[in-house]
């Protein structure tokens, strides 16, 4: 006779999330939970470390977030996962404007580089999106201090994704009036 082994929650890799119907979601929501929010720690700029934050992100708004309470919502999982992700983001940005400053139209390496980080910034965003797209469709009356990180969050993404355009614009801007100066 052979026994199936219950794996605990704790144990699942990651990819095993996705396959978990909506019934055993909400039953390990609060062991699951924990454990994830745990892994979201960002300590490097790896771009490997980078996508795993994400992929971390993505399984709990896209598996669990539809679980969670209303009105612990910003306790459970916003005041601890959207600090580090908007570290995240800024350190993409930097990442981003230090290696477009190499880019040239030789430089394939480069290319792939800069590509690669946007789509890695796109994903975020997404998971960023799914957040507000569940707290909009809510039918209960939503109080902003049950989920002030949320909407921070989303503003810090604007203004800093707004201030490096800017600074980028400018810079390309002035620089090719120095050009233009030098060869007059």
């Amino acid at each position: 006779m052979s026994q199936e082994r219950v794996v605990p929650a704790s144990a699942v890799p990651l990819e095993e999330f996705s396959s978990w119907p909506e019934e055993l979601c909400r039953q390990e929501l609060p062991s699951v939970l924990p454990r994830l929010l745990i892994s979201l720690v960002v300590t490097s700029t790896s771009r490997r470390v980078w996508i795993e934050h994400i992929q971390i992100l993505k399984i709990i708004v896209e598996m669990f977030l539809p679980h969670m309470n209303y009105l612990t919502l910003e306790q459970t999982f916003f005041s601890q996962a959207l600090p580090k992700t908007m570290k995240l983001f800024d350190d993409m940005v930097y990442e981003l404007t230090s290696q477009a400053s190499g880019l040239s139209s030789q430089n394939l390496e480069i290319q792939t580089t800069l590509r690669n980080i946007l789509q890695t910034m796109v994903q975020l965003l997404g998971a960023l999106t799914g957040c507000v797209q569940h707290v909009c469709a809510t039918q209960e009356s939503i109080i902003l201090q049950n989920i002030h990180s949320l909407p921070s969050s989303v503003l810090h993404v604007i203004k800093s994704t707004f201030v490096h355009c800017k600074f980028q614009t400018f810079s390309r801007l002035f620089s090719r009036r120095l050009i233009l100066f030098k060869s007059s």
